[in-house]
């Protein structure tokens, strides 16, 4: 008997060009998670967020006929979403790079709280960053990708990514310093 399986976001992307938006559907179910998470994490706020991806998936419905298949569309829809949240201008609050996991009922009330006002210090530094060093931390840190993919998602050379990174650092390293006291 033979077992069916799954298109290939290839041949979902083949539909989709056709005007099927079941395939369409399928493929924003399966990559609506990690447009959501880049676009999450560079604007800071769930309805943005979600506004955000909506216009991404739009912007794929659209591109739908010209999409090449040279590259995984995993790897598009993260051009596409670093793109957008670019070009929204904005200088949003970002949120730290790492998990917000409250913990229930801990032992230590006052490590707790210490670690949720460093928490609250990388955030603000992290929002203090230029608009291209906040994603490059983003890409790099938190969804790690490696120098070449945050280069190309950019449209940076490599070095230009090592630049925006150290900058980056260097500017975090200063900023927390001043606001933990360090």
């Amino acid at each position: 008997m033979a077992e069916k399986l799954d298109p290939s976001d290839h041949q979902l992307m083949e539909r989709t060009a056709l005007g099927d938006r079941e395939a369409f559907a399928t493929l924003v179910r399966r990559h609506q998670r990690s447009v959501l998470s880049i676009a999450y994490r560079f604007l800071a706020d769930r309805a943005q967020a979600e506004d955000a991806a909506q216009e991404v998936f739009l912007r794929l419905w659209r591109a739908a006929g010209r999409y090449k298949p040279e590259r995984a569309i995993e790897a598009y829809l993260r051009t596409l979403t670093v793109n957008h949240c670019l070009d929204l201008g904005r200088k949003p609050r970002l949120l730290s790079l790492t998990e917000r996991e409250e913990p229930m009922g801990s032992e230590d009330p006052h490590r707790d709280l210490l670690a949720s006002e460093r928490r609250a210090a990388v955030d603000r530094a992290l929002q203090a960053l230029a608009p291209s060093q906040r994603m490059a931390v983003i890409l790099f840190h938190r969804e790690a990708l490696t120098v070449k993919e945050v280069a190309r998602l950019l449209d940076i050379s490599p070095k230009a990514v090592e630049s925006l990174l150290s900058r980056a650092r260097a500017a975090l390293r200063e900023k927390l310093n001043a606001l933990l006291g360090s």
